[in-house]
């Protein structure tokens, strides 16, 4: 797993995420590009992590960044609008 200073700088990678399908991957948090709301998101394990991460029923601004702890992974987005960039593992 890559250092947070690598995963705060963007080198661990990055994916412009929009559109409201299901958007899979590996990642370690996201920043809004667009303002968005999150209608579903999964970890690892496939349990959702939204109420746990504040997101449900919330807009989330342009700018907000929002990241999960160093031992989980989002593996999961669901948007209902907007857009955001998702850092990968």
């Amino acid at each position: 797993m890559s250092s947070a200073t690598e995963f705060m700088a963007g080198f661990t990678g990055s994916k412009v995420l929009s559109g409201t399908s299901a958007n899979t991957g590996k990642f370690r948090g996201f920043i809004v590009n667009d303002d968005a709301v999150v209608s579903a998101i999964l970890d690892e394990n496939g349990s959702s992590i939204l109420s746990s991460l504040g997101l449900s029923g919330v807009t989330l601004r342009s700018g907000a960044f929002i990241s999960v702890s160093e031992d989980k992974t989002i593996t999961s987005i669901t948007l209902t609008s907007g857009s955001v960039i998702a850092y990968t593992v």
